[in-house]
Parts: structure tokens; sequence; C-alpha cells
């Protein structure tokens, strides 16, 4: 036993012989309680709840799979994190099917040129034979004309009655050769256009697959950090990141390229701690890179419905729960996206507050109660919250009661 150690028990053997206001003083001036004892303080309290999370941009830019006609695959693309420049090459897929497309593509189109050229020399032939239908019914029909108009008189009944009923039938040869010609000129831009149409529709597939392969070369639409985003299939050990040979399907979000300039922080609630942290309260945010440097925010959202487990920075996976989203005062330089997070939620601030140890407290029938020193009896306290090592009560004790710990 040291000399300290024998001087500490003569002190306690003291202490017991002369009484509880002698133990007190022995204890020492500064209020300190001997051990298995503990002192009622005033002093300042928070209740801290401890959460990890990430950075995360406010605002960032996504890079998707171009539209295609079916999945594409990744054949190619940066590291992640990587810092890149706007107009950099950061992404490639697999073009061999867009290629082969782009040629089916052409040969229809070939074909719908072919088809509507060849309709458009077989309705010209067809209009001239109508056309010269109507000249040779014009030309019956004024000769037919000429002849009935000769003075009744001058011909027999039997003939100018003949005359008179050619008239009238070259009359309506000639109504009909010209409503057929018309009827034709109708349905043949009818069907030209329809033939057109179909064309354009080609064409415009064509240069759609043309623009499709333009952006199986992705490029950097602005700079920052390339963070690639989690594949949509999770594997035995949960979510990924993308890597080439990957298939994603057309407006799959692949990377995103995040701002740097406002910056915020995503954490997760386990589902046993929901309700205990609510939007509005104050944090403190602990960049684990920098654990020197503490910056402020505040708690805005804490999603009601619980969240799958989402990728962290290092490759760890988060455990589910309920995502939340927490603004902060500044964004400083050194913050980049993907670093870890300790973050402080302070839920309560007491500034002059009486203070005992948790483990001094006892309940006995919902009764929060404390043994003080000297005493047989539990004394009932009112408590105004707890934290994990701390009570603060509020009615039962006085500062400087001296509390028995079990």
């Amino acid at each position: 036993m040291t000399r300290r150690g024998r001087a500490f028990d003569l002190l306690v053997a003291a202490c017991a012989a002369a009484g509880t206001l002698a133990c007190r003083s022995a204890a020492g001036s500064n209020g300190v309680a001997a051990p298995g004892e503990a002192t009622a303080v005033r002093r300042s309290l928070e209740d801290v709840f401890l959460l990890s999370g990430e950075l995360t941009a406010v605002r960032s830019v996504s890079i998707v799979t171009p539209r295609s006609e079916g999945p594409l695959q990744i054949r190619w693309m940066v590291e992640d994190g990587t810092d890149v420049a706007e107009g950099d090459r950061v992404l490639e897929f697999d073009a061999a099917r867009v290629i082969q497309n782009i040629e089916e593509r052409r040969l229809r189109l070939r074909q719908a040129e072919n088809e509507r050229e060849s309709r458009e020399r077989t309705l010209a032939a067809d209009g001239d034979h109508k056309r010269v239908a109507v000249d040779k019914a014009e030309i019956e029909a004024e000769k037919a004309r000429v002849d009935a108009a000769v003075p009744r008189e001058l011909r027999s009944a039997v003939e100018w009655r003949q005359m008179q009923a050619t008239l009238l039938e070259k009359k309506a040869e000639l109504e009909k050769a010209r409503l057929d010609h018309r009827a034709f000129q109708v349905s043949s831009r009818s069907d030209l256009e329809v033939l057109r149409r179909a064309e354009e529709k080609v064409r415009r597939e064509v240069e759609t697959a043309e623009q499709s392969l333009a952006s199986m070369s992705v490029r950097a639409p602005r700079s920052g950090v390339f963070l690639i985003s989690n594949f949509w299939q999770w594997g035995p050990e949960g979510p990924r990141k993308l890597q080439p040979g990957d298939t994603v399907w057309p407006g799959f979000g692949v990377a995103s390229i995040p701002d740097p300039s406002a910056m915020e922080v995503a954490a997760t609630l386990s589902e046993v701690d929901h309700g205990r942290v609510t939007a509005g309260m104050k944090v403190r945010c602990i960049l684990d890179t920098y654990p020197d440097r503490t910056f402020e925010g505040r708690v805005e959202e804490v999603r009601a419905v619980a969240g799958e487990p989402r990728r962290m920075a290092g490759g760890a996976n988060s455990a589910s729960g309920f995502p939340m989203r927490i603004s902060l005062d500044r964004t400083d330089p050194v913050m980049r996206p993907g670093l870890s997070v300790r973050v402080e939620v302070v839920r309560q601030v007491w500034t002059r507050a009486l203070v005992v140890p948790r483990h001094a407290v006892r309940f006995e029938k919902e009764q929060a109660a404390v043994m003080r020193k000297g005493r047989t009896d539990p004394t009932p306290v009112r408590l105004g919250g707890c934290t994990p090592r701390d009570c603060v009560v509020e009615e039962g004790l006085a500062e400087g009661d001296d509390v028995l710990l079990p």
C-alpha cells in the first residue's frame, strides 16, 4: 500500500469517529466526496446524442445512362473520388450494340427511300394515264357537242336524237374521268405522305441512334470530384459501387459530380433510437480527418420511413434506419464528399442545473430517489432529465448534498 493510500485510510477512520460534518470537512475543502459517494453540484450540462455520418453535397450534377433501346454495359470509367475537370472523359459504354442498331436503321432508311421513290414513279405514271383519259374524254365530249349543235331541221329525227344521247354520254364519261383524276390525286398524295412519314420516322431513328453512339463516351459536365453510384443489384455483402462490366438501364444514375461550395451531412438514426432526435436540434460535426475542427449545424430532417443500408466512406455499409439530413452553418474548403463525420446532437442544455451521477438515482415504484449520506431511507427527488452519465435534480436535494453510489 502506498503512503497516500495509508493516509487516506486513516482519514476515513477519523471521519467515521468524528461524524458526518467532520467527514465532509476532512474530504477536502473543494467538496470532493469520498469513494462510493458523490456531491450534488451546480454546473452546465448537455444531453448529447452521438451519431456517425458522412459529408454530401447539397447540389450535384448527375451523370445518367444515355437513351437506348436496351441496357448498356459499362466499358470503362475513372476511379471513384477522382478530381476531374470540365470536359474530361470520365465514362464509356460498350457501343457494339448501338453500332449494330445504327446499321439496321440505315438499311431500313434506304428501303424506305427506295419504296417512296418507286411509289412516286408509279403514281406519276398512273397520273399521266389519268390525265390522258381526261383529255381524251374532253375531246370526245367536244366532238359530241359539235355534232349535237347541228340544227334539228338539218338532220333526221332519229339521227338528231342519237346525237343528243351521245352528247349526254360523253359528258358523263368526261365527268367520270375528271372525278377519277381528282380522286387519284387525293389518294396518291395520301399514299406519298404515309411513305414520307414512315421514311422520316426511320430517319429520326437513325439520328437518335447516331446521337446515342456519340453519348457512349461521357465527358464531365463540370469540374469536381467524380463519385460513382451504387450498383442496382446488391451482392451477398450488400451494396457496392458500379464497376466496368456492369449492365445498367437507360436513365440510371451512374455517377455524380457534387458542388463543393455547399455541403451537408447525411446520417442514419437506428430504429431503436427513432424519436430521440427531431428536426431543429443543434449539432456539432467533427470530421474524422480533422478532429480538432468543429462545425456547427442543425438537424433539418429525420425521415419517417426507414431506408436501406447505404455505402459509407471507406466501403463500409451503414445499418438500416431512418435517414437524416443535417445542414452546416458554413462550408470549409477541407470538406470533401464522402468524408466520415462524428455528429453530436445537442438534445437539451441546462446552464445551471443541480447534477448528480446517473447511477446514484434509483427508481422505487416509478419514483426517483437517492440515498443521502447519513440517512437510512431514500430521499425522493424530481428529475429534470438525464444523460447517459448524469441526472438533473429539480427538487429533493440541495447543492453540496452527498449521495451514496451503489
